[in-house]
């Protein structure tokens, strides 16, 4: 498995590429490829959202928690006394960065349901959703933002697959095959409602309208995860002949 350092490292490298790439295309305006860019690394990070004992897992709980703080905190300014609010704030913090952590991680498996197609899915129309009918994103920007998540988290499953390989070795690691996969087949009733909550997703999600050069991008990166598909059936074929 990847470690933390390789995960960020590729993840900006890949991230700013894609980036790049999207405002060669026409797709990305100037200003908005900081955002963009940071969406990608984020993502970059997200598979591990389920390990215990993982950096990202706690700074995505700690920025939730004081996210919802301020969410829950904000409107009662007025109502309450200085040091009422506090209260609030702090009591909303510490239940969602230590109380909802524990839950969470109690009830995760590293290399679970996070691991897979169906879980990058679902981060990706979450945040086509969330830009578009919480942050008034058009729809053309939110489709952006939620492409660049899932080129994110796409690359830190690919990253994990490859570091499952000992090429020196010439060895296949136990960990081989359990992060770039469709869902998590140990765990149906988790594959089952991420399915639902992916469909769900999909329906609410805003419609682009005709966009060429949208229609232009996801056929190029379609044929680009074709080509790597060809390259690791080839790869998989010369695995199985050396270690056979």
């Amino acid at each position: 498995m990847a470690n933390f350092h390789t995960h960020i490292n590729v993840g900006i490298f890949v991230s700013g590429a894609s980036v790049l790439g999207l405002h060669a295309a026409g797709l990305v305006e100037q200003g908005q490829t900081l955002t963009l860019f940071a969406l990608g690394v984020g993502a970059s990070l997200l598979p591990d959202v389920d390990s215990d004992t993982s950096r990202p897992v706690r700074a995505f709980f700690t920025v939730l928690g004081a996210g919802l703080a301020f969410a829950m905190t904000l409107p009662l300014v007025g109502q309450l006394l200085l040091f009422e609010l506090a209260l609030v704030w702090g009591g909303v913090f510490l239940c969602v960065r230590y109380g909802f952590f524990e839950l969470f991680t109690r009830f995760t498996v590293h290399r679970g349901i996070w691991h897979s197609w169906l879980a990058a899915a679902v981060w990706s129309l979450a945040t086509v959703n969330a830009a578009h009918w919480l942050l008034e994103h058009s729809a053309r920007a939110a489709w952006v933002a939620g492409l660049m998540v899932a080129i994110g988290y796409f690359t830190h499953l690919l990253l994990d697959e490859l570091y499952s390989v000992d090429l020196l070795n010439s060895r296949i690691k136990r960990s081989f095959g359990t992060a770039l996969k469709p869902l998590s087949l140990n765990d149906p009733l988790s594959s089952l409602s991420l399915l639902a909550l992916a469909v769900w997703l999909a329906w609410i999600a805003p419609d682009p309208g005709d966009w060429p050069a949208f229609d232009r991008a996801i056929t190029g990166v379609r044929g680009l995860w074709f080509d790597l598909g060809e390259v690791f059936r080839d790869w998989g074929a010369s695995l199985v002949g050396l270690f056979g």
